[in-house]
């Protein structure tokens, strides 16, 4: 019996189905053109009418085989009397090796999404303090005495943010990256551009509970935040490179446990920050935290090795290992109000608290290491006047247990602030808010200082 191959046989019904098209065409052109009409055609329009519909049947084979050419699906081979091609077999398919499907592409499509916020503040402090950031509170800047200026005023947009995330569908689960910036680099001039250098807040990868990159710590808790437009002055919080764990435990109930970057932070007999940079250990970050019904309760540990290696003395060598505790929630009360609170303590705490405004311990002239206990807590309240206007009301404060053989008087022994907040919210994701604090401190000599503040934001995120 003759055999033909299946591509020939879609050829020649491809030429079929175009012979029957001018066919077709011929039947319907000849009645109303020919002798068929009672009326005569020249012979010149006969060939002008045939050469065009020759043109047309050529251009439809010239179509038809080049999709013919781009079908890579191979049909095995039939004959004429059974010209129905048979289906194969569908092949089983195999789980990949964990080593190759991380190489595998995202089984769907790579869901890109991009926004920010642009945000402009102004600010106002008195007395101000021209060596230090108009707009961070910090303990150690905070005038002391009579020091200060009568009045200081300014504009800025450099928490304007931008950020970027992806997310995909892997064979291994949920794979989620996030890089985000703002403008809170080094500052240019105020009186040509006031330009602002961009640096990294969030740079980080997520595949199902394995995070790797650089997030807020883990010690630090988030939702927990208290409701203040500038920073307060005792916080916990600190991005920093990492590699984390999250495991569910219960529906309410997760557990995360971290490994993050190592930077040791010291004060020597004048007061000088030191900074060794001779970790040899991560620090260990271990949360637990339950949350439901938009309330939340974290308990956070810390472990850490506080070394230096001829930072002061060369080749003198000393290490301090200590750790510290944080205990912080977000408590809804009634209707959209709600507490947010938070406790810490530990002689570690240094760099995780307030900007490392205290730093982890003293070293001496010997270059010997002693750590300082450092403690902190914060209370904010959140009362929601209706559905477009809100206040809050926080309460901070801060405390070093220094030693006062090893570190100047200068060094600040407490401070506290305290903060009233009015935010109008007109549309959606737009933040008008009017704050007023005042910020109190004491040195370890008794000097004492304080500063009030007016601050308005704009915020707006798309």
């Amino acid at each position: 019996m003759l055999r033909i191959t299946t591509a020939s046989w879609m050829v020649i019904h491809s030429l079929l189905q175009s012979f029957s098209l001018a066919t077709v065409a011929l039947l319907l052109i000849l009645p109303a053109t020919g002798s068929w009409a009672g009326e005569e055609m020249s012979s010149g329009e006969e060939a002008r009418q045939l050469r065009e519909l020759m043109y047309q049947l050529k251009h439809r084979v010239e179509v038809l085989e080049r999709q013919q050419s781009k079908q890579q699906v191979p049909i095995p081979e039939t004959s004429v009397s059974a010209p129905s091609p048979q289906i194969a077999p569908k092949k089983r398919k195999t789980p990949l090796p964990i080593d190759q499907a991380l190489l595998e592409p995202p089984s769907d499509k790579i869901n890109f999404s991009f926004g920010g916020q642009i945000t402009v503040e102004t600010v106002s402090n008195w007395p101000g303090n021209q060596a230090a950031s108009e707009f961070d509170l910090r303990p150690a800047s905070v005038p002391t005495g009579s020091g200060g200026e009568n009045g200081q005023f300014a504009f800025s947009a450099r928490e304007t943010r931008l950020w970027f995330k992806t997310s995909a569908m892997t064979k291994l689960g949920l794979f989620k990256t996030l890089l985000e910036m703002d403008f809170k680099g080094s500052a240019g001039e105020e009186r040509v551009n006031n330009s602002h250098n961009p640096r990294m807040r969030n740079g980080y990868a997520q595949l199902g509970s394995f995070t790797i990159g650089q997030t807020e710590s883990t010690f630090a808790n988030l939702l927990a935040w208290p409701d203040t437009i500038p920073d307060a002055i005792a916080y916990i919080s600190n991005r920093q490179a990492m590699i984390r764990w999250t495991q569910k435990l219960d529906e309410d109930f997760s557990l995360q446990i971290a490994l993050e970057n190592p930077e040791t932070t010291l004060t020597n007999a004048s007061g000088t920050r030191i900074t060794p940079a001779d970790d040899r250990f991560p620090d260990l970050a271990v949360k637990a935290l339950w949350y439901t019904n938009g309330s939340s309760l974290a308990l956070s540990g810390l472990l850490r090795e506080i070394r230096s290696d001829g930072a002061v003395v060369g080749g003198a060598e000393d290490s301090e290992v200590g750790g510290a505790l944080h205990f912080s929630g977000r408590l809804n009360t009634t209707g959209s109000d709600n507490v947010r609170f938070g406790l810490a303590g530990g002689n570690t705490l240094g760099r995780y608290a307030s900007l490392n405004s205290f730093n982890d311990g003293s070293i001496d002239a010997n270059g010997q290491i002693e750590l300082h206990m450092l403690y902190l807590g914060y209370l904010s309240y959140q009362h929601w006047l209706n559905g477009h206007w809100r206040l809050a009301a926080t309460a901070t404060h801060i405390q070093a247990d220094n030693d006062l053989s090893r570190v100047p008087d200068t060094t600040v022994e407490h401070a506290q602030s305290y903060h009233l907040r009015l935010s109008w919210l007109p549309l959606l994701r737009t933040i008008f808010s009017l704050e007023y604090a005042h910020v109190h401190s004491k040195l370890e000599s008794g000097l004492e200082g304080q500063q009030n503040r007016l601050h308005f934001s704009a915020l707006y995120k798309f």
